[in-house]
């Protein structure tokens, strides 16, 4: 379950939209600096409203219909396709939208024993062949939520999740088309990197 990204500041991700994929980004009227992102926090998201491609600040997680102190921050992709309606439906149909990272991170699965108590190794994960990551997400009002899928062979042994990571041609199909086809990211090629324990 993952709960913390990297956010660019404005202008790499400027850099990066407009410059490096040519996308028609509008300017958007606030800015932000590099930082870690938790759930609860606002970050920019990308998204395509009132006929523009623009950046929304959003808080990350969904108010939780049982309990609205808390936030749910992960959406699965698997509940759009249930027959079971779900919180979920109307956001996956028609509210999508991409969380722009640095780099995401994710705690292993296993526990270990130290002599302060037990810790999860904790790693981190980036799109190589990109200068930033894109992650599906989904909207609702000032809320979104990112999106997971079933784990690839670099996130299987460390999590039974992952992020929706996204590459930049398939940008318009998350946003705009059916993204059936993006459920597997079996081949979608990440790189993670161990973070060092600190005692």
């Amino acid at each position: 379950m993952c709960n913390q990204f990297k956010l660019p500041n404005l202008q790499k991700i400027n850099n990066y939209l407009i410059q490096g994929l040519g996308l028609p980004l509008t300017t958007p009227n606030f800015t932000f600096d590099e930082k870690d992102i938790f759930p609860g926090q606002t970050a920019p998201v990308l998204l395509y409203q009132k006929n523009q491609l623009q950046l929304q600040a959003k808080t990350w997680g969904y108010p939780s219909p049982v309990d609205h102190k808390k936030r749910i921050f992960n959406a699965r992709i698997e509940r759009f396709y249930d027959a079971k309606p779900s919180m979920w439906d109307q956001s996956f149909a028609r509210q999508r939208c991409i969380i722009i990272a640095s780099e995401f991170f994710e705690y292993s699965k296993e526990s270990y024993q130290t002599p302060k108590g037990k810790y999860h190794e904790k790693y981190r994960f980036f799109d190589p062949n990109h200068p930033l990551t894109l992650i599906a997400g989904i909207y609702d009002q000032d809320n979104f939520s990112m999106v997971t899928t079933s784990p690839n062979k670099i996130m299987r042994p460390i999590h039974d999740r992952m992020p929706l990571t996204i590459s930049p041609d398939e940008l318009r199909k998350w946003l705009f088309q059916n993204f059936t086809d993006l459920v597997d990211r079996s081949s979608f090629l990440l790189e993670s990197a161990k973070l060092a324990h600190k005692n």
